[in-house]
């Protein structure tokens, strides 16, 4: 039996001092739940599954808040919106996934400041979300700043994965000095660690264990410094002067599992000319129809997109803001409810599906952008299940990180026009999907 059947009520207790009438209406809408007033606190007793969503919610406005609040104790903001306002330097919350998040701070956090210092924005995790606020108010800032975000985080994500290994201090070393893009997490009893990164990385650990990398760098250290013959010389710790030497040794090695490349049983790329074992490209693209060195796609890549829904195109003859001597290409989406597959989070469990209505200019670029938008649908990459980031609730049908303009107006914070860089955006989004 699931816990959540197994408790029969569950009480959430809210302080009132963080929330507004209005926000507690709004959290509370559409809830089968009690509503009772303790003193300061708010009280609500449900069943598990509606507390869970309305905590979610409370979260989420609660970051907000806590935001809000820093900023203007830093005096970076004036006339901070309260908690539950809609304040313009607010953009929706992105879900994220922890592991991916850690990596990301670890291994990546360069890329993350060049997001905050080039938008001006705060961007920090709140259990399962990251909040991004403008330092100045700005939703313009915090709104380009989460498109930025999302492409960071859907690039790492899509080529993460994680594995565990029986480890002892020496390796542990060992690993943070010659696999330093490895994210090195250990068991509380230190006997085992988990390795985050890519495909390439992973497998030249393996190799590394089972002794094949590891004879095959001693056999290298030993012919470069006879007398250095416990040094590991791989590719990671290599001086300036030998980089030539690597370089060639790349040209006639595979990258994934560092063995000399055989003409017969070897494989090039035709796109991006990258070489691999036959074997080693064999299990890449297993996991990923993708060069394992610089992402480029080969093949159709499917998603976890719900199957029976459908997409219709129509077009009127209103323009939209900045393309006024244009029709509009109305996209309807419907996703109907079921029942989650093995693909999906919680097989088995029913499923809300979803309406939705975009927009795009009916110009060259724009019906462009339809066919990879209707090629991307056909492969199941629009839509997945998760939590709506919006509402907070769990097993719902959610957008998939190709973002769609739902509006006709209010421009990039109101998911409308005008907006001069939509059209570009969106096709690196797709591109990153294979769809282009």
């Amino acid at each position: 039996m699931y816990l959540p059947q197994m408790i029969a009520e569950v009480r959430l207790k809210i302080n009132r001092a963080h929330l507004q009438t209005d926000s507690i209406s709004s959290i509370l809408h559409g809830k089968n739940v009690k509503l009772k007033y303790e003193g300061e606190y708010v009280v609500v007793s449900g069943s598990f599954q509606e507390i869970e969503d309305i905590y979610m919610k409370y979260s989420i406005i609660q970051a907000t808040y806590d935001e809000q609040k820093e900023q203007s104790f830093k005096g970076h903001t004036t006339a901070s919106p309260g908690p539950g306002q809609s304040g313009s330097s607010v953009v929706e919350p992105v879900e994220v996934d922890e592991i991916v998040m850690e990596y990301i701070k670890e291994k990546k956090s360069n890329e993350l400041d060049r997001i905050k210092e080039r938008n001006a924005v705060y961007i920090k995790r709140y259990n399962r979300h990251v909040i991004i606020t403008s330092q100045y108010n700005k939703s313009v800032h915090a709104q380009f700043a989460r498109e930025q975000f999302i492409k960071l985080y859907q690039k790492i994500a899509t080529g993460l994965q994680r594995k565990t290994f029986s480890c002892s201090p020496a390796l542990v070393d060992f690993c943070q000095k010659e696999f330093p893009e490895l994210l090195i997490t250990l068991s509380r009893d230190k006997k085992q660690m988990n390795l985050t990164g890519n495909f390439i990385s992973l497998e030249r650990f393996e190799r590394f264990l089972n002794g094949s990398a590891r004879s095959r760098t001693e056999r290298h250290s030993q012919h470069q410094s006879p007398n250095k013959a416990k040094d590991y010389n791989t590719p990671y710790n290599q001086s300036v002067k030998q980089q030539k030497s690597v370089d060639q040794a790349k040209e006639e090695t595979c990258p994934i599992c560092l063995e000399p490349l055989k003409a017969s049983e070897s494989k090039a790329l035709s796109k991006c000319k990258h070489t691999f074992c036959e074997d080693c490209l064999k299990r890449a693209f297993e996991l990923k129809p993708a060069c394992p060195i610089c992402g480029e796609i080969y093949g159709d890549l499917t998603g976890t997109q719900p199957k029976g829904g459908t997409m219709t195109v129509s077009r009127d003859h209103s323009s939209l803001p900045g393309y006024e001597r244009h029709g509009t290409i109305v996209i309807s989406y419907y996703i109907p409810s079921g029942y989650q597959g093995d693909e999906h989070p919680n097989p088995g469990t029913q499923y809300q599906g979803a309406s939705r209505i975009a927009y795009l200019p009916d110009t060259q670029e724009g019906n462009k952008v339809l066919k990879l938008l209707e090629k991307a649908f056909k492969q199941r990459l629009t839509f997945t299940i998760g939590r709506s980031s919006t509402t907070g609730q769990n097993n719902v049908v959610t957008w998939n990180d190709i973002h769609h303009k739902t509006s006709r107006s209010g421009g990039p914070t109101h998911y409308g026009y005008p907006d001069p860089d939509y059209l570009k955006r969106v096709q690196d989004e797709l591109k990153a999907k294979g769809i282009y």
